[in-house]
């Protein structure tokens, strides 16, 4: 089946353009009780959008993304790629050396990271010796609700380093300090790189997947099929896997403002604060891994704690063993459908149904405008 016959090839950015115009007023992040509506981070995106255009930024270049989940993330994807160049997505827990690694392989001269003082040292350090590179400096405690915030500053805030010739510091807030009116940008979406995802797959050292705009356009309209009908603002989608990976980009951020939902960010996962945050917050949707499973499975009065505004759990990544998922199940009262798919795909490939047989153990059915092969391991290239 030909995708580009059921499916109009657009920018990835139109996905929270439509979600912006059509719904400014409806919840799209809540970090640890700091909202944002569609219409504030619609504003937002198109101030960094200028302030990326203002730094010289456009098609060809390639922004890098250091980031864990926070409204920075979200901000600065859409914003990149509205400006016209490529996002990079880098991990906040890779080492110097690793960062500078991708960096090279990349060819990222910009990137946006938070001062954290366990990240934005590395950053600096991975970027030495190398021409003129500029980092966007986010600061954490601007986006926390204020006792949060004025706590982090004190603790764990890392003071820039100062501006010289090797390195440029550009703070979030000097980025967006414009009119919020970006230049139009001719994107083609069959062409153009919207996301260069590294992988290392199965072969050990990472290697960068070129994810399209249509790619991730596509992707992002054939899980939001798969969810089925949604009223704008119905879901609310518990983001603790991290958007730098492609399964939680697209099958938490993407789908979730593609819907207009309230995205929930936890920047990493700690299983006391992820059961605090869905017994206060009340998400009803939760991609997961299963190590994540497995972890609530067993945390001490487990039985005690209130799951059950969870209607759905979408698990990828591994293999979910049937005891893991059937324990999960009744503990949470909701329904746990298990998918595959790969970076090179954007990355959602399969999963089971919403409405009909879930099936433990398999990774379920190809979503809408996908065709799946299956080949015989010992005959290959033999159906």
């Amino acid at each position: 089946m030909n995708p580009s016959k059921q499916f109009r090839p657009r920018p990835a950015q139109a996905i929270l353009e439509a979600a912006a115009s059509r719904a400014p007023g409806l919840d799209c992040l809540d970090f640890f009780g700091r909202v944002y509506t569609y219409g504030d981070i619609g504003d937002l995106v198109n101030r960094a959008a200028r302030g990326f255009q203002d730094l010289g930024l456009g098609k060809g270049e390639r922004i890098g993304l250091c980031l864990p989940n926070t409204p920075y993330y979200v901000i600065a994807y859409f914003a990149a790629l509205k400006a016209g160049a490529t996002v990079v997505n880098f991990n906040p827990l890779y080492t110097t050396a690793e960062i500078a690694g991708q960096i090279t392989d990349s060819g990222v001269r910009v990137m946006v990271t938070i001062d954290e003082k366990s990240l934005y040292p590395k950053v600096v350090e991975a970027f030495a010796g190398m021409a003129k590179p500029i980092v966007v400096v986010c600061p954490l405690s601007d986006v926390l609700p204020l006792v949060k915030g004025w706590m982090y500053g004190v603790f764990r805030s890392a003071p820039p380093a100062p501006a010289s010739g090797a390195i440029r510091n550009v703070f979030y807030s000097e980025l967006i300090a414009n009119a919020a009116a970006p230049d139009p940008v001719d994107i083609d979406p069959i062409e153009d790189i919207a996301v260069l995802q590294y992988t290392g797959g199965t072969t050990g050292k990472p290697k960068g997947a070129m994810l399209t705009h249509a790619n991730i356009a596509a992707n992002t309209e054939q899980v939001r099929r798969w969810l089925g009908k949604t009223a704008d603002g119905e879901e609310r989608i518990l983001s603790v896997l991290p958007f730098f990976h492609a399964f939680a980009m697209t099958g938490a951020m993407n789908l979730g403002i593609a819907t207009a939902s309230k995205l929930i960010l936890l920047p990493r996962f700690d299983l006391a604060d992820t059961l605090k945050t869905i017994e206060a917050v009340r998400p009803t949707l939760f991609p997961v891994v299963p190590t994540i499973i497995n972890a609530i499975n067993h945390y001490p009065g487990i039985e005690k704690r209130d799951l059950s505004s969870l209607g759905y759990c979408i698990s990828g990544g591994a293999p979910l063993p049937t005891v893991v998922k059937e324990r999960f199940e009744k503990l949470a009262g909701c329904v746990v459908l298990e998918g595959y798919g790969l970076s090179e795909s954007s990355p959602v490939v399969t999963c089971n149904p919403r409405e009909g047989e879930n099936k433990p153990g398999s990774i379920g059915l190809p979503l809408p405008w996908t065709e799946v092969e299956f080949l015989d391991p010992d005959n290959p290239g033999q159906k």
